[in-house]
């Protein structure tokens, strides 16, 4: 494992990234994390990539992490910055995975990188346009993400700093892993609240939280406004499966952070990707549990 690598892109920005997986690779997949967290997430693919000898690269997107913060960027920034890495690490061709808010920066880059480079892609738990039935979401996120995020991310920077980010700043690392844990257990379903609290999850996932404030919170209201305004493509122009680029749709059927109702509706959208929908699966424990699976399909790997 590799988790403090940095590389220099755009205007003198860093784009910080980890490595994970197998030492010796026969593929790269390129990860992107969910929100409040940054690239020390894909530490939870570690084990899985080793045995499908993946490489599996993980960058901190702006302001998370040690990526540099930037006011300006958009959805469509992020696949220069994927491939500059790709250049940087001499990977000609690959795959793309993203969890929870990092799926529309995989659908960010199906729209931008030519199938010749992007080998097939998935989004696991994944956010989509507010077209696709914000309704099924549960009121607090639903109003701090679409009515106050992407129209007034100022008041949610200011949110974000008073409640998580006052806590990660605390000199004692309790403080915001306690706050952390009673917000999972206040606000997810107890599928996830048992993979998480589990101590063989707990750490990695409070260590990559912890990370995605180190800079402060911009970074993270920029985030929100950029996944929940309106998005620069359309779904239903993205070119998927035979033709395209192939795309899986992966969903818990319990996931209350992004509604099983908003894949539906997107599939709708991509009649040409794949839906696969586990039942009895979270927002968290689907990526948890699963990952040999995913990976394993992703890159045409027999995972059993």
């Amino acid at each position: 494992m590799r988790e403090n690598e940095e590389l220099k892109v755009g205007h003198g920005r860093v784009l910080s990234y980890a490595i994970y997986g197998s030492p010796v690779p026969k593929t790269t997949v390129f990860y992107f994390h969910d929100f409040l967290s940054c690239g020390k997430e894909g530490k939870i693919w570690h084990t899985a990539s080793s045995k499908l000898h993946v490489r599996l690269v993980s960058a901190s997107r702006p302001g998370m992490g040690d990526s540099t913060y930037n006011p300006d960027r958009s959805l469509l920034d992020w696949p220069k910055d994927v491939l500059a890495l790709a250049d940087h690490l001499k990977v000609q061709r690959f795959y793309v995975v993203g969890l929870g808010s990092g799926g529309p920066y995989v659908l960010a880059c199906v729209r931008n990188i030519p199938k010749e480079r992007l080998a097939g892609v998935a989004v696991v738990s994944s956010l989509y346009p507010v077209s696709t039935e914000t309704v099924h979401m549960p009121f607090f996120p639903r109003f701090l993400t679409t009515w106050i995020g992407p129209y007034v991310p100022g008041s949610l920077d200011l949110f974000i700093d008073m409640t998580m980010g006052k806590a990660a700043r605390d000199p004692d690392p309790k403080v915001f892993d306690d706050w952390l844990i009673k917000e999972v257990e206040s606000r997810r379903p107890k599928v996830d609240q048992d993979v998480i609290i589990n101590e063989q999850n707990r750490w990695m996932f409070l260590s990559a939280a912890r990370d995605s404030l180190k800079q402060g919170s911009q970074g993270l209201a920029w985030e929100t406004r950029l996944v929940r305004a309106p998005w620069e493509f359309e779904l239903q122009e993205l070119k998927v499966g035979d033709e395209g680029i192939p795309l899986t749709l992966w969903h818990g059927s319990e996931d209350t952070n992004c509604p099983l109702e908003m894949v539906e509706k997107a599939k709708e959208f991509m009649p040409e990707s794949r839906l696969c929908v586990k039942q009895d699966e979270g927002h968290f424990s689907l990526a948890f549990g699963n990952q040999e699976e995913i990976l394993g399909d992703l890159i045409g790997v027999e995972w059993l």
